[in-house]
């Protein structure tokens, strides 16, 4: 039968007698026929029997039904002098290991199961197989797989993974020559990698991102090895500072709106104005509107003054953190600011003042107020947003009273109250414009980007810097680094001069970047492999089992 097909020949198995049990499963009675048994622990052959008693292993479920095996196991004496071992069972390789309740080749599905999706997952699959066990037998399973024999890999990739985010993190060491996962270790210090390091030589190359725990992990624990940085955390590294840079303009960023761009390809626009008398001219100009200042905005600009007072009486950033419970970080941001920084900003396509926010309100003001209306007509200009953000962006519009949501009605519509203030790019957003092909802005964005040169003429060097950075990474430009560094540091542009200079520290490093093909890709790919690993197991992936899913999962 099958059974016996599948079984090693020399193990002496015949079968019994198959029976059906009332729950409808099937049990499969087998016994051993070997005549002799080797001892296990001296290897003497033996045929005197000690006894004999009942195993039942379960084994893999045929079309849907349960089997067990019902096996008579023998008990053997061990007659040669000198033996510990007086008396042993007589052991089924490949059939199943000693003491086990589950057959080899059922062990070896559950291991499959525990190490594709873990405990609670691999538990209802085997619910579903017709078998029964718990997860934290697959669990158990998959910790008993051996691990691959510890080879020194030659190229290293070292990055760091949150075991609970914002609180602890460990380490993940993969070998980028095999594609695999070598050791997962517990935290992100430079003195366990440098003993990991100095455990396992043969590291020649040493792939890490800007972390200086590692550099100096690398440093002491291999220190022949030639590290590479890598080129994204570069570019985002001199992203952030021009960012940073920006925050410190939020009054030249404001100050670029104070005259909104004319509308393009306006006919009306180009026109020469009449003249108006003064009459004409007070009636046709509208006040400006008053705008109140919300109470957050009162006590934004309150915890800047008191952030400023502190700074310029004396105080470090942690003492004026821990007096005005603030973060470091925002007091950092406090103090680079040329005013108080504003809450971020909304600057998606609907933004006040823009090109297709513009266009609604004229469709609007038209006396078209029916929001699914609104979005066919602007579609038909070209405009890539959804018909919900239109929707959303009228419905502030609308006259009180009546049935809310889009309506039509007979006769003329109420215009518009008139366009809200607009609300200055964030630093965020200009940092994309800035670093952005000029060909993907909007006439718009184009038109604000020049004023705001005009009002800080330093971020046309914050710009250019920034930019040849990205060029000379992207085409591994190796003789303009030093250029560009040199440049850098001459600037100015403190943000960007100091990310200059912490990059000469690490100048051996970037060069090995610039002209290596190594990167962090692949081990960024590998820390995404083990983030879904670890949430699939609901926080109970420790250490070592981490590493073995990892690992048997390829």
């Amino acid at each position: 039968m099958l059974i016996t097909a599948t079984l090693p020949a020399n193990l002496g198995v015949s079968i019994d007698g198959i029976t059906i049990t009332s729950a409808g499963g099937i049990t499969i009675a087998l016994s051993s026929s070997r005549p002799t048994v080797a001892c296990p622990q001296c290897g003497a052959s033996t045929t005197r029997v000690h006894s004999r008693y009942p195993r039942t292993l379960a084994d893999l479920p045929w079309q849907g039904l349960a089997v067990s095996l019902r096996l008579e196991a023998r008990r053997f004496f061990c007659d040669r002098d000198g033996c510990v071992r007086r008396i042993f069972a007589e052991p089924f390789p490949g059939l199943a290991a000693p003491k086990s309740r589950h057959s080899t080749r059922l062990s070896a599905l559950f291991q499959a199961i525990g190490v594709a999706l873990g405990g609670e997952a691999g538990r209802r699959l085997v619910n579903q197989l017709g078998l029964t066990t718990s997860p934290d037998t697959l669990l158990r399973l998959v910790r008993a797989l051996a691990l691959p024999a510890d080879l020194a890999p030659r190229v290293l990739g070292v990055d760091d993974w949150a075991r609970r985010r914002g609180r602890t993190y460990g380490t993940i060491l993969v070998d980028l020559e095999r594609h695999t996962v070598i050791d997962l270790l517990p935290d992100r210090t430079a003195e366990t990698l440098a003993l990991w390091l100095t455990e396992h030589p043969g590291v020649e190359i040493i792939s890490r991102d800007r972390a200086s725990a590692y550099a100096d992990g690398a440093r002491q624990g291999a220190p022949d090895a030639i590290q590479v940085a890598d080129r994204w955390h570069l570019l985002k590294n001199v992203g952030d500072a021009l960012e940073r840079f920006l925050l410190g303009q939020q009054t030249a960023l404001r100050q670029a709106l104070a005259t909104l761009p004319e509308p393009i390809n306006d006919p009306a626009a180009t026109a020469m104005p009449e003249p108006a008398t003064d009459e004409v001219a007070a009636v046709a100009a509208p006040a400006p509107p008053v705008v109140s200042v919300k109470a957050g905005t009162a006590r934004r600009q309150a915890r800047y003054a008191e952030v400023v007072g502190l700074h310029a009486a004396g105080h470090t950033i942690r003492a004026i953190a821990r007096q005005t419970d603030l973060s470091r970080m925002t007091v950092r941001k406090y103090l680079r600011a040329s005013g108080c920084p504003g809450p971020p900003a909304r600057t998606g396509m609907l933004t006040t003042g823009w090109r297709w926010e513009q266009r609604l309100r004229e469709h609007w003001d038209a006396g078209e107020q029916n929001a699914a209306a609104l979005w066919r007509a602007l579609r038909a200009e070209g405009f890539p947003g959804s018909a919900g953000s239109i929707r959303r962006h009228v419905g502030g519009w609308r006259t009180a009273g009546g049935r809310p949501g889009p309506r039509r009605t007979d006769g003329p519509r109420p215009p518009h109250a008139g366009p809200a203030p607009p609300a200055a790019p964030s630093p965020r957003q200009m940092r994309w414009w800035l670093l952005g092909p000029p060909e993907e802005l909007t006439d718009e964005q184009a038109a604000y980007l020049e004023r705001l040169r005009g009002h800080c003429p330093q971020i046309q060097m914050a710009q250019t810097v920034a930019q040849e950075f990205g060029r000379l990474v992207r085409e591994r430009d190796r003789a303009a680094f030093d250029r560009w560094i040199t440049t850098t540091e001459t600037s100015g542009i403190a943000e960007l001069s100091a990310v200059a200079t912490f990059m000469r520290r690490d100048y051996a490093a970037i060069v090995a970047g610039l002209t290596l093909p190594w990167s962090q890709g692949q081990t960024e790919g590998q820390v995404t492999k083990l983030k879904l690993v670890k949430r699939q197991m609901y926080g109970r992936g420790k250490l070592d089992l981490l590493h073995r899913r990892l690992v048997r999962t390829g």
